[in-house]
């Protein structure tokens, strides 16, 4: 048996510490939310952190789900407590309602002593959201932004000469490419998911409506939104949808557009990348994004405010590492660190990353999608039976569209079941 005395032992433990001072030295982030959040550190762009944790000796520990509204439940959850241990959380624009920006903490103190780098460059309509009173609570991080995709291939086909340059003019080239080839396909003029509400507004705002305005005012009734909804009636009667659109998910949707067996869809800037995939597309290269369009009334009068969702950093109020988590912000939310993020599959909530050379070449619809950002807004305010109005929208939206009412009856009686929810 070897006798190891006090003496020995301390100066052993000493030599030990001696040789990892890197080690003793590192101090370690915990993030949460969800799991493409992780997934974006890293890719063609690089690791975004690496500089970061090599000049703050500092780790991040990521904890993540891959269910939206579970990282929101059990992010509330951990604002809700004396104290947590996460430092980074992660916050969806439905999510920050005012009782929950209340429990995050107020960022301008920080952005005053150390500012993001130009931050007006962020996206307004993204950072609007995110202020409890008037104060900064969020940094947006991400943005999933809704487009026009058409197939320019069938345009041609049809002799559709670009993309329309007035609602009315789009309706009218939706029911002209809408036809049944010499094979039996039958290609519709236009198609989107009826289980999201953002898809039935994309219409109501080529007339300038809204479901709520932003500040929580019901406008369903009022005459743009009734006429977008009026729209997609006339376009499910006249089979320029398809007759089973209610039942369609987006995934066969997509498996449409890379067939060709539709012209026109409004889905994420983000898919038309997949559209073009060579191993499933059979228009590999041909399948664009643009903004819809204005109703003639409006067209050069009134931009376009198509829809977004988006993902926000924040920092718990209850966290113990608010000074480290900031600075991990203004790194992720830099410039270089936003470019990365986008060669990595995120979508960039800067206004000038779109027009990196980086990105472009990776990204052809780079300026449209820049344009689009610049006076998008989201589809509902943030406010506690939200998930709930969202859905008698989309419920009453979908009965105008299959002829049980109405545009005028539905939207009036979205109203009347959303009014007293808020």
């Amino acid at each position: 048996m070897i006798s190891i005395s006090r003496r020995r032992l301390a100066l052993a433990t000493a030599a030990l510490a001696a040789a990892l001072p890197a080690r003793a030295q590192t101090r370690t982030l915990n993030a949460f939310g969800h799991r493409v959040h992780q997934n974006i550190m890293n890719g063609p762009g690089g690791d975004v952190t690496a500089a970061w944790r090599t000049a703050n000796k500092a780790e991040i520990n990521w904890n993540t789900l891959g269910d939206s509204n579970a990282v929101q439940e059990r992010v509330l959850r951990e604002l809700s407590l004396a104290e947590t241990s996460l430092d980074l959380v992660h916050i969806v624009n439905g999510r920050a309602i005012p009782r929950s920006l209340a429990l995050l903490e107020p960022l301008d103190p920080l952005q005053q002593a150390e500012p993001i780098e130009d931050f007006a460059d962020i996206s307004p309509g993204l950072v609007a959201p995110m202020k409890l009173d008037g104060g900064l609570r969020g940094v947006p991080m991400r943005h999933a932004t809704n487009a026009l995709v058409y197939n320019e291939a069938i345009f041609e086909e049809r002799g559709v000469a670009g993309i329309p340059k007035t609602f009315e003019e789009l309706m009218e080239a939706a029911r002209k490419l809408t036809f049944k080839r010499a094979d039996g396909t039958q290609v519709f003029g236009m198609v989107f998911a009826v289980q999201f509400a953002a898809n039935f507004l994309a219409f109501g705002r080529a007339f300038n409506g809204d479901y709520m305005s932003g500040d929580g005012k019901i406008t369903c009734e009022q005459p743009g939104m009734v006429k977008g909804v009026a729209a997609i009636a006339e376009m499910h009667k006249a089979e320029v949808l398809p007759r089973n659109m209610s039942a369609m998910t987006n995934e066969e949707i997509t498996t449409m557009i890379q067939q060709g067996r539709v012209a026109m869809a409004i889905n994420p800037f983000a898919r038309v990348v997949s559209y073009n995939d060579p191993a499933n597309s059979k228009y590999p290269g041909r399948i664009k994004a643009a903004l819809m369009p204005m109703a003639a009334e409006l067209a050069g009068k009134v931009p376009y405010a198509t829809t977004y969702e988006f993902w926000a950093y924040a920092i718990p109020k209850n966290s113990k590492n608010k000074a480290l988590t900031w600075n991990l912000i203004r790194a992720l939310c830099s410039k270089e660190g936003t470019l990365k993020m986008a060669l990595n599959g995120n979508g960039p909530v800067r206004i000038s990353t779109y027009s990196e050379a980086a990105l472009a070449k990776s990204l052809p619809h780079a300026a449209i999608e820049a344009e689009a950002i610049k006076s998008a807004r989201i589809p509902l305010p943030a406010f506690d039976q939200q998930a709930r109005a969202y859905d008698i929208f989309t419920e009453e939206s979908q009965a105008a569209m299959l002829g049980m009412k109405t545009a005028e009856r539905a939207m009036a009686d979205a109203a009347k079941r959303v009014q007293p929810l808020l």
